[in-house]
């Protein structure tokens, strides 16, 4: 339950200077993703359906390198730098979250989250 409070709290945003350092192409990571599934405890819970609804949230990517997060937690924007296949986040200046890209498309993507010694793996599906 806190790997999923934290993953709601997860803002990120990006810098032009570092799109050549992504892995993908800059363009699969922009827009709105909706999580879809979280693994906890090697187990994957579907969190668009109830009872897990609750856990739901959405993070926006933007292009000027800016983010927008919403759901479980509440909402809140910060910034965001990428390097291979590593989305690290920020919020007021501060390292937040580390997301590494285990597959991203245009449309879907699967994500391990790191905040401090914990991880949680996701799926998320973009919305726009």
């Amino acid at each position: 339950m806190i790997l999923l409070a934290m993953l709601s709290l997860c803002l990120t945003s990006c810098s032009k200077d570092d799109d050549d350092d992504f892995a993908y192409p800059m363009e699969q990571l922009y827009g709105k993703w909706k999580a879809t599934e979280l693994k906890v405890d090697g187990r994957w819970y579907d969190v668009t359906k109830y009872p897990y609804t609750r856990f739901g949230m959405n993070i926006t990517f933007y292009e000027n390198g800016t983010f927008y997060g919403s759901g479980y937690l509440g909402n809140g924007s910060g910034t965001y730098k990428v390097n291979g296949k590593t989305i690290t986040t920020y919020v007021s200046g501060k390292e937040y979250a580390v997301y590494t890209v285990n597959s991203l498309n245009s449309s879907k993507a699967d994500l391990t989250l790191k905040m401090g010694t914990e991880s949680l793996q996701m799926k998320a599906e973009k919305q726009y």
